[in-house]
């Protein structure tokens, strides 16, 4: 995790070099969905907060960020059941480094990558900690999004992210080889959708 910050402040420092910056702060809710694990729907709930820094460039805005992100998948249970199901979270540090354009008034869209280090993880099924395959330590994703400007210090911001590689194989078959393996599809990889507000409190 050092190495994650060291380079966040490498980077941002470059951002501030020509004291021409914004900075600010991001907090709000993250649902997501892990890809590959037979179940579907952005149903685990957790956290997306952290920081920003910003600066205006000739043709878009760019940006950097460090956040801590919950992510995972949970099983939709009835509520006439006992049950609790399957829960699997995954928390990360993640540097997210994006591109944004103005495309109309109070609107930008944008676009980017981001790189996670796992802190922890749980995977559990009603109530009872069972570990399948262990999770990578290091993700790298890819993002679009949207953003509103609700006044000069306060935004509004969606996110759609997804992992450009599995955040771990497939569960192995009785053959003990994966069966799910095909194409592009080589895994369980995280797909979310973050909804957060972001607060200026530097802004040149």
């Amino acid at each position: 995790m050092n190495k994650i910050v060291v380079f966040f402040f490498i980077l941002a420092s470059n951002f501030c070099y020509s004291q021409d910056f914004n900075a600010g702060t991001i907090i709000g809710i993250n649902t997501s969905q892990v890809s590959g694990d037979n179940l579907s729907g952005f149903n685990k709930l957790g956290l997306r907060i952290g920081g920003f820094v910003n600066r205006k460039f000739r043709h878009f805005d760019g940006q950097i960020e460090l956040q801590y992100i919950n992510k995972g998948s949970r099983e939709l249970i009835e509520q006439n059941t006992y049950n609790e199901g399957y829960k699997f979270q995954v928390n990360y540090i993640e540097i997210p480094i994006s591109m944004k354009k103005n495309i109309y008034k109070n609107s930008h869209v944008e676009l980017g990558f981001s790189i996670g280090h796992l802190l922890n993880w749980i995977e559990e099924y009603d109530g009872i900690d069972n570990y399948g395959i262990d999770i990578k330590k290091i993700e790298y994703s890819c993002h679009i999004g949207f953003q509103y400007k609700i006044n000069p210090n306060l935004y509004f911001n969606s996110r759609l992210s997804n992992s450009l590689s599995p955040i771990r194989p497939h569960s192995l078959n009785q053959h003990n080889s994966d069966s799910n393996v095909y194409q592009w599809n080589r895994g369980q990889y995280n797909t979310s959708i973050s909804f957060v507000i972001k607060y200026y409190f530097l802004k040149k």
